[in-house]
């Protein structure tokens, strides 16, 4: 996808059981790029994510598309009023064994699996190498880290 310039960063296993996986509040992935004057839309990279189990409405990722092209958004604004929706948002409705691609920089969350069906994605990042040389990060700990 991103060519000589791809560059491995993540790996996560993402476990929702039936009944007790949690929420993710809507957020972008996104932490260290969006001031820069060659913000794009790839910027921040893609995400892979294999998934064991399938994926429906109740259990999935949901995205709302477009927002990957539009900068750092205030995503408490694009909530509706006294909810956790946004208007436009759309689940990545999965089989057992299908892959997605998902950019870092699209708005997306899912909401708690009340669901009986199991949801595990494997996931795998990836970045442009010219995204990661240079960059600095700041850990947990407040320490900033130059890559």
């Amino acid at each position: 996808m991103n060519g000589s310039d791809f560059t491995p960063f993540n790996e996560a296993i993402f476990v929702k059981q039936p009944g007790l996986g949690a929420a993710v509040a809507w957020h972008q992935d996104a932490t260290t790029h969006w001031d820069s004057p060659n913000l794009d839309e790839g910027t921040h990279g893609f995400n892979f994510m294999a998934q064991l189990y399938g994926c429906t409405a109740a259990n999935a990722v949901w995205v709302v598309p477009g927002t990957h092209r539009q900068g750092k958004l205030d995503i408490s604004s694009l909530t509706e009023v006294g909810g956790d929706r946004i208007s436009g948002a759309v689940p990545m409705i999965c089989d057992p064994g299908d892959v997605v691609m998902c950019n870092r920089q699209v708005v997306h969350g899912s909401f708690a699996n009340t669901s009986d069906d199991w949801r595990v994605s494997v996931g795998f990042g990836f970045h442009r190498k010219a995204s990661v040389v240079g960059a600095s990060a700041k850990l947990l700990n407040g320490k900033v880290v130059q890559l």
